[in-house]
């Protein structure tokens, strides 16, 4: 499923969920790992974040939150 920010930007593809958030696979860096806090909408083929695109990255979601 694709990721996009709230300017409908591409961000990544939804690689797993997880309890409290899910993995973004980000072509050619390091997979995100947003919490469901941070999402707008979900549609049948795409996850919308609350954010622009080009701010994922700004976010401190590098690592896995420790609730899985």
């Amino acid at each position: 499923m694709d990721v996009v920010g709230s300017d409908m930007r591409p961000v990544g593809v939804v690689r797993n969920v997880r309890d409290n958030d899910f993995r973004i696979d980000i072509p050619m860096q390091r997979d995100l790992y947003a919490p469901f806090d941070a999402v707008q909408n979900v549609t049948d083929d795409r996850v919308i974040l609350n954010i622009p695109a080009d701010q994922v990255r700004d976010m401190n979601w590098s690592k896995p939150s420790l609730m899985g």
